[in-house]
């Protein structure tokens, strides 16, 4: 208690000193630590290909699904008639509702980035119901191509892009065949008449954990 009395203001300052001048010390290295440490993160994050421009990405593929999610609402719930309308669009020749079919949507799983996140596909087949029908290169592409986007239905608005995308394809030429069987080498052009033998569309969802 005696060295408490004789401490005056000026003792007592330089005690106070000696005691927080390692607390501060330290406290500045931690500091210069953390601030090395932004650096660096700043550096990385601002780099091509850096964090900033993963965040950028990753948040325009959210923005895409929350707005498609809103606009082609019809499209998942009711493929049907979606790709009826579609395919109706692309028509440039005497098509019918009647000449094509959809098969019921069915569901596969899926693995995204590396076997990390699950997800689901679900699929929708076309059946071209009509064994006469021969279209157009042209027309295959205009039906793969509004399918894909949704604009000719007014269902995606512009900067928008559809859910589906096309899975699987199959087109033979519609030559008669006994020109083929009747040469030993196929003729030198095929007319531009094709049957679609397999189309099919599908859609991914991420699964829920």
């Amino acid at each position: 208690m005696g060295f408490f009395r004789r401490l005056d203001l000026y003792k007592a300052i330089i005690l106070l000193c000696l005691v927080a001048l390692p607390v501060c010390g330290w406290w500045c290295l931690k500091l210069d630590e953390s601030i090395d440490e932004c650096k660096i993160a700043i550096r990385e994050a601002t780099r091509p290909g850096g964090l900033l421009e993963q965040i950028g990405a990753l948040q325009k593929k959210v923005e895409l699904v929350v707005q498609n999610r809103h606009s082609t609402s019809d499209a998942i719930k009711i493929p049907e008639t979606y790709f009826a309308g579609q395919i109706l669009a692309a028509a440039s020749q005497d098509l019918q509702g009647n000449d094509f079919g959809l098969e019921p949507q069915k569901e596969e799983p899926a693995t995204l980035s590396g076997g990390k996140q699950k997800a689901n596909d679900f699929i929708v087949g076309i059946t071209w119901k009509r064994k006469d029908l021969a279209v157009k290169l042209a027309f295959i592409y205009a039906v793969i191509f509004n399918c894909e986007s949704g604009n000719m239905t007014g269902v995606v608005r512009a900067g928008q892009q559809s859910v589906w995308k096309l899975r699987d394809l199959e087109i033979v030429n519609a030559t008669d065949e006994k020109a083929f069987n009747s040469s030993s080498v196929p003729p030198p052009e095929l007319e531009d008449r094709w049957m679609i033998k397999k189309m099919a569309f599908a859609r991914r969802e991420p699964r829920a954990r």
